[in-house]
This record gives structure tokens, sequence and C-alpha cells, in this order.
């Protein structure tokens, strides 16, 4: 991932948990030393998923950089629902950095391209084979 980041100069960080909120920060601050980052939320809550307004109550949005929503409220990436500012910022950026099995499953039906990064568990036997992994496995890749 270092050496991917060493070419970057826009990531967007696809947030996953809205529990996870308080350990982001300083993976996000590890990406800024490289490059600019896009860090983004649902609008409202989809199952678990970290929202804007979780980023904005919890006063941490300066820890991100630019903070913005994906226009659409579920579970992973809807990229023909998803907010057209959101679409900019993906379609423009170098590097996605995609936390959680949502992000996981729209982004691996597109083109394979060496500018995704994923970061998830692998919860089900289909995600676990498309990753040639087992079930329950902690997964940090580029494809």
């Amino acid at each position: 991932m270092e050496a991917k980041l060493k070419d970057a100069s826009r990531v967007v960080y696809l947030a996953d948990n809205a529990g996870e909120l308080y350990f982001d920060p300083p993976l996000v601050n590890c990406v800024q030393q490289f490059a600019q980052v896009v860090q983004v939320d649902k609008p409202s809550p989809a199952q678990d998923d970290l929202t804007l307004e979780d980023v904005m109550r919890s006063d941490l949005q300066d820890k991100f950089g630019k903070v913005m929503s994906t226009g659409i409220a579920s579970p992973g990436v809807v990229f023909s629902l998803a907010s057209l500012q959101f679409q900019q910022e993906f379609d423009s950026a170098d590097l996605t950095f995609a936390k959680g099995m949502g992000h996981y499953e729209p982004l691996s039906e597109l083109p394979r391209e060496e500018r995704f990064f994923y970061c998830l568990m692998a919860k089900c036997q289909p995600v676990a084979d498309s990753l040639g992994v087992p079930v329950y496995s902690h997964v940090a890749m580029l494809p």
C-alpha cells in the first residue's frame, strides 16, 4: 500500500462501521502523509455504517481532511444512486481505501484496477472465495 501511496495525490477513504470512528484517524493520518484524503461516510444510517453526522458530532472532522457523504444510505455504494459530488471524487482518486465487506462487494464488480485497497473480514463463502481466503479471514490487500 505504501508504494501505491507514493504515487497517489488523492485518496478516497470509504469508512465502515460507526464504532471504528475513533480508530480511523491514525490510519487516515498515515495516508495523509502521502496524499490528500477525502473521507466518505453515509448521509444517514445504513446498518451500522458511519454517518456524516457521527463525524460532525464527534468533532473529529478536522482529523480526516475533507469529509463528505456518498449521498445514499446503503450498504456499500450504489454508484447509480450516489451523489454526483461523490462520483466525481471517486473517479478522480488515485487510490480508494475501502473498509468493510459492504464496500468490497460493489467495487469488486468494477474493472480490476490497482487503485483499490481493501480492508475487511470475509464473512461469507462467496466473498471468501472471490478473495481466495477462508471464511472469517481478515484481509488487507490490493487486488
